[in-house]
């Protein structure tokens, strides 16, 4: 059977003053271990985002969206990864995946992309995340599990097959709902920690980070599996 290509949208940053573009490695090795093949994607514009890395100056022209669109045409299905900021170029992932009903996996600020997916349509790159207020620290990179998470009747659930799962945690903002997706997951003090999509193939979003979580805790290789699964059918 083919293997299913994954794109993985690439995040900006800067070694010893040189501007560079990647991806994290666990999230490529989790859609190699998932049975996907996964493809760097980058942005086809002239700016150098080390050097302008605020999101008004990302805009991209016509002839630029078209030229994105030849690469994400390669694509079988999407991972979003985490980041700092919301892009251009994340929004046309999204909005290419929506109007395909491609599947497209958000991680973290992946699925805050996904849950500004209403704005996309009126040509907007909005930020609507609020900033965390509550008992627990969302924000402990260093720490395996911080909070535990309840999974509501969804996809998602279906996908992990329990009610309830430990987490790690690494986001200072979260978002809030809004009539366009479903919530899948709340955090133990209330935080949006799984969204999707209704009526769309598997456009899913997780506000953790299973990647880094496979091999303490198999159960989150099923998402990445589902996401190469929904690529097959």
């Amino acid at each position: 059977m083919r293997k299913p290509v994954i794109g993985i949208s690439t995040r900006s940053f800067k070694d010893h003053g040189n501007s560079l573009l990647g991806m994290g490695e666990e999230y490529r090795l989790a859609i190699i271990k998932a049975g996907g093949i996964p493809l760097f994607i980058a942005p086809i514009n002239l700016l150098d985002y080390g050097k302008h890395p605020t999101k008004e100056e990302s805009k991209f022209t016509e002839e630029e969206i078209k030229n994105y669109h030849q690469i994400l045409s390669l694509c079988d299905g999407f991972l979003i990864p985490g980041g700092e900021e919301i892009y251009d170029f994340d929004r046309l992932v999204c909005q290419y995946a929506y109007e395909n009903d491609l599947p497209y996996l958000g991680i973290c600020l992946g699925m805050q992309i996904l849950g500004n997916i209403d704005s996309f349509f009126k040509g907007e790159v909005t930020d609507d995340t609020v900033l965390n207020q509550t008992e627990i620290n969302h924000y402990q990179p260093e720490v395996l599990f911080v909070h535990k998470n309840r999974i509501f009747p969804s996809k998602l659930f279906d996908i992990l097959g329990v009610s309830e799962i430990s987490v790690n945690s690494r986001h200072h903002y979260h978002i809030e709902e809004k009539d366009i997706f479903k919530v899948s997951s709340r955090s133990s003090d209330g935080l949006i920690e799984g969204i999707e999509i209704p009526n769309k193939k598997f456009m899913i979003g997780v506000q953790w980070h299973p990647e880094s979580m496979i091999s303490s805790c198999p159960v989150m290789l099923r998402l990445f599996k589902a996401l190469i699964k929904s690529c097959n059918e």
